[in-house]
């Protein structure tokens, strides 16, 4: 049974995730904000974050980072759940560190119901980039492209979802889809892994 840690300082948001993903088989664990969510990564290595942004004292950004930074054995793939609504500034600095941003409201069983797929994608880029590895592929050249694989994952997600619910800043990427087609040529990655990423639906907001 994969763990789903949702870290939220809404106690309501925690207990209706945790409900909604113990229906979807995950086994939910819940932190209260960035420092709740360190604590738990001390004792416990999730299959899935999904983090809330609008938190304090530690923002969701400052968790993200601290995550990164917490010298994991594995690095969970993170799922970004706020009412703040997406900064175009914020999507290109943070984007390569997660695999979606979702605005809340939202339908939270079609959310819960997307982790397999996001948790196997993860997996599925890992395991590629291990390959690339043991082949002798540069190594800053296969992490770059992980992170762009992510990052125009999350923009092509956003602008789906900007064509329903507007916000100010369109997210332009066509260059980074161009860094990220070049690499994956150069790299020789699977193709539905890219592929995915241009062309999969996202979990829609409500």
């Amino acid at each position: 049974m994969e763990t789903i840690l949702l870290v939220d300082d809404d106690p309501a948001i925690r207990e209706l995730f945790a409900i909604y993903l113990e229906m979807g088989g995950f086994r939910p664990i819940t932190a209260f904000g960035g420092s709740g969510c360190l604590e738990v990564l001390r004792q416990e290595t999730p299959d899935l974050i999904i983090l809330d942004l609008m938190m304090e004292p530690m923002d969701g950004w400052d968790t993200l980072r601290a995550v990164a930074d917490a010298r994991l054995s594995r690095l969970p793939p993170i799922v970004v759940l706020t009412g703040k609504q997406p900064v175009l500034a914020d999507i290109l600095r943070y984007g390569g560190m997660i695999w979606d941003y979702i605005v809340k409201p939202v339908d939270v069983k079609r959310i819960v119901s997307s982790l397999h797929a996001i948790i196997g994608r993860e997996i599925e880029l890992q395991e590629a980039m291990t390959a690339a590895y043991s082949a002798g592929k540069d190594r800053d050249a296969v992490q770059e492209y992980a992170r762009l694989l992510r990052l125009v994952t999350v923009a092509r997600n956003l602008e789906t979802r900007r064509r329903e619910r507007p916000w100010t800043d369109t997210i332009r990427i066509r260059s980074l889809e161009e860094r990220l087609n070049t690499l994956h040529t150069q790299l020789g990655f699977p193709d539905h892994l890219l592929r995915e990423s241009l062309t999969g639906t996202p979990p829609r907001d409500t």
